[in-house]
């Protein structure tokens, strides 16, 4: 009887023991454990660092979800200090160029791309610079729902149904629309496959945040963006999709390396040059 006592003993210690490393494992490879799961709920997904008067910038890693590993980069102007404005190739003499080469052109702080365009590089949908409109209104398919605009006391986005073209300074179209009045956007359907993503937001100060989410090998969905989005870091009211893919590209200027206080330049190249980008200008400089 003795000997039988200890052998039970020894197996229930032995379960014991199996049930702690089970968990253990659980926790150190899929972090899914309850207590960890609430510290990071609890954590912010990132700080704004400034860059310039009237701009900052925010470099995130994304760990929820399909958007595991993948990583994102965002810029938020202060409107009553910067100003969004369409620019065009064609101003330059170019069919096509890189967000980098735009901005320099113009004299832009940042850059993103933003109209879809074609197989010869027309861009598609409405584009509107300086007060003048180059393109109507694309009003076919179910994708380019949505229209990033600025009047002259006023930044937003509408659905095309919904705009007009009156006293808009600049406009350029693009979609699907992910979040409007603070809500997702209803029936937003993922594209075929995973892929880089490139989208504008106006957020509940009336800030515009331009950002490019780098979906990694994991992929992702518009529905997870939503959700992102709507994270009190960058609190959406409303935000649009813009071209994406190979077409998805970043570039940021302006503010002070660390280290030997030259200026700081960001570079988040696209596979492909595109026709029309999304430029953030110093109201002071224009």
């Amino acid at each position: 009887m003795p000997t039988l006592h200890r052998r039970t003993n020894s197996t229930v210690n032995l379960r014991r023991l199996a049930q702690t490393l089970v968990a253990l494992l659980v926790v150190l490879n899929f972090g899914i454990a309850e207590p960890q799961s609430n510290s990071n709920e609890q954590r912010p997904l990132f700080t704004w660092e400034a860059l310039t008067a009237g701009l900052e910038t925010a470099h995130f890693q994304l760990t929820s979800g399909g958007l595991l590993s993948s990583s994102a980069v965002a810029v938020r102007a202060d409107t009553a200090r910067i100003i969004p404005r369409v620019i065009r190739a064609s101003e330059y003499g170019w069919k096509k160029a890189s967000a980098q080469a735009l901005c320099k052109a113009a004299g832009a702080e940042v850059c993103i791309n933003s109209n879809f365009f074609d197989e010869q590089g027309k861009p598609l949908g409405v584009v509107i610079s300086r007060g003048i409109q180059h393109q109507k209104v694309h009003n076919g398919g179910g994708t380019l729902t949505g229209i990033f605009f600025v009047t002259a006391d006023r930044i937003s986005i509408t659905h095309r149904g919904t705009f007009s073209a009156e006293k808009v300074l600049e406009a350029t179209q693009a979609g699907p629309r992910l979040i409007s009045e603070s809500a997702p956007v209803v029936g937003v359907k993922d594209s075929a496959s995973a892929t880089n993503v490139s989208l504008v937001c106006v957020d509940n100060k009336q800030r515009v945040i331009l950002m490019r989410v780098s979906l990694a090998m994991f992929g992702g969905s518009f529905h997870e963006i939503q959700a992102l989005l709507q994270k009190p870091e960058l609190a959406c009211v409303e935000a649009l999709n813009l071209d994406g893919g190979g077409s998805s590209q970043l570039y940021i200027s302006g503010g002070s390396s660390k280290q030997d206080g030259t200026m700081r330049e960001e570079f988040f190249p696209g596979r492909d040059e595109v026709p029309v980008v999304l430029g953030l200008f110093p109201r002071e400089l224009l």
